[in-house]
């Protein structure tokens, strides 16, 4: 019996989108906290390989010894097996079991083939978790427990215990989507100061690729004379003639 197994490649973005469709389908996208046993005792659930049927079997702890739960797939039906004592404190609303039965239909949605387990006491890694999250089965089915139960959206402004109690999580997992919810936000702030930066710089550029308005002098050119002598150091140049020379004084002459 593995702790873990390879599935398909997923990020974390990605199963939180699995997620969220599938809270979505359950018309449960703006309720909290979600009633995961009313939804595990549905009936059905929509999996990545279509919809199935869905069986919650309830036995006693010790028929799973160590095992809290466990999810098994076949073609057309999904069969969550989890002990009393979690169906019990689910129904009291405790963080943890709830996160389980959430782990399991993570499992159910996304996983096919063998049989997934949530051992008692997990701590949410393995040693495939940890070195290569994005194809264990037991990170993808975390990650999608706590985006189901937990709706970003309305996250905003919480503390880490606000987030536990409203949407019936545990402390850890409310944790790490506070402190996830923190790094977009500060990336989102990084990403809005590099943009005004930029839009700083191209002001600047076209501020100075705009041709200037030449300022010219009093003095109108004894050419032409137009007003647009320009100021050369001690001569002068005319930019409607091209004449450049001295400065002359009232009443002089070009030569």
């Amino acid at each position: 019996m593995s702790e873990d197994r390879r599935v398909k490649g997923r990020s974390d973005e990605e199963v939180r989108r699995h997620a969220k469709n599938t809270k979505v389908d359950y018309r449960v996208d703006r309720l909290r906290p979600v009633n995961i046993l009313r939804l595990l005792r549905s009936g059905s659930v929509p999996t990545l390989y279509g919809r199935k049927k869905l069986v919650l079997n309830i036995v006693d702890d010790e028929e799973l010894g160590k095992i809290d739960a466990k999810t098994e797939t076949s073609k057309d039906t999904v069969t969550i097996t989890c002990k009393r004592s979690v169906e019990r404190d689910a129904e009291l609303g405790v963080g943890r079991p709830r996160m389980t039965l959430a782990h399991e239909l993570g499992h159910a949605v996304m996983h096919s083939g063998e049989p997934d387990f949530r051992h008692a006491g997990a701590q949410g890694k393995t040693a495939l978790s940890d070195e290569t999250p994005y194809i264990s089965a037991e990170h993808q089915a975390k990650v999608f427990a706590s985006a189901f139960l937990i709706h970003d959206e309305d996250v905003a402004g919480m503390a880490v215990e606000e987030i536990s109690v409203e949407f019936g999580v545990s402390l850890e997992a409310a944790q790490i989507c506070f402190d996830r919810l923190q790094r977009k936000a500060e990336r989102a702030r990084s990403a809005e100061r590099v943009l005004k930066m930029a839009e700083e710089v191209k002001a600047a550029l076209r501020k100075n690729q705009e041709p200037r308005r030449q300022t010219y002098l009093e003095d109108v050119c004894t050419v032409c004379h137009q007003q647009t002598l320009v100021a050369n150091w001690l001569k002068v140049s005319c930019e409607t003639c091209g004449y450049n020379g001295d400065r002359f004084q009232d009443g002089d002459k070009a030569a």
